[in-house]
């Protein structure tokens, strides 16, 4: 069999490629793999995924930053190719907060007192984050059930918005803590993370929200408070209960 009769197929889905084609028509997977995997290539798929301008993980912190809950509806509504999904987002991002929170060694669960739960807790602060989501989410399609919406299309709202929580926590409130050797409990700095957060949840819900803005403030604020309440009184019945 002569070069020119090898028949050339994806390696993921087997379809039949031309010589020179760059990307399977079948699955869109690249065509010019190497026939092993290479650090090079794991290299470039790290920044790409970091870096490439339509959906990377930086360029969906810049919107979340600046335009958080027209993020969630474009995503919604079916505008997903230029966006990092937001449950992948909000894995990665509370996988970094609670790396960073280890690295600064912060306890965060110190005021809580001596339980195993405390403990477990300060290791691994992503459950709480992780916790949240299904009831801010569902707090959300509660309080606002004229804007029928599904749960899920909340749910996307609740990810990226507790997605961009968790970077704050890791990023900014445990290095200051860190920095400061101030108590996780102290008045100023619990003032200032939840002020900063209601403020960022209110900014990111009058987005993503068609109703009054007004309305949409007090909601969002109340599904985020009886999540918290739910949370906290999760977390101090399973520290007398254990």
């Amino acid at each position: 069999m002569t070069g020119a009769d090898v028949v050339l197929r994806c390696r993921n889905c087997g379809a039949q490629l031309a010589p020179a084609q760059k990307f399977c028509g079948q699955c869109g997977q690249r065509a010019d793999l190497a026939p092993r995997l290479t650090l090079g290539e794991i290299g470039h798929d790290v920044l790409h995924a970091l870096l490439h301008v339509d959906h990377s993980i930086l360029s969906l912190m810049r919107d979340l930053l600046i335009r958080p809950g027209y993020v969630a509806r474009e995503y919604i509504e079916g505008r997903r190719k230029r966006h990092f999904g937001p449950f992948a987002f909000l894995v990665i991002m509370v996988g970094l907060a609670s790396a960073l929170i280890l690295i600064f060694g912060v306890d965060l669960f110190r005021p809580i007192g001596d339980y195993p739960v405390a403990h477990l807790l300060s290791r691994h602060v992503n459950l709480v984050v992780l916790f949240q989501l299904p009831f801010l989410a569902a707090f959300c399609w509660l309080l606002f059930i004229n804007e029928k919406l599904t749960y899920a299309e909340h749910l996307v709202f609740a990810a990226y918005v507790s997605g961009f929580r968790a970077l704050v926590l890791g990023l900014v409130l445990a290095p200051v803590i860190w920095a400061t050797h101030s108590s996780p409990s102290s008045p100023v700095l619990v003032t200032a993370y939840y002020g900063i957060w209601a403020l960022y949840l209110m900014y990111a819900a009058t987005q993503f929200y068609r109703g009054n803005k007004v309305l949409t403030v007090i909601k969002v604020i109340l599904a985020a408070a009886a999540c918290q309440v739910v949370t906290v009184g999760a977390i101090y019945f399973i520290a007398f209960h254990s």
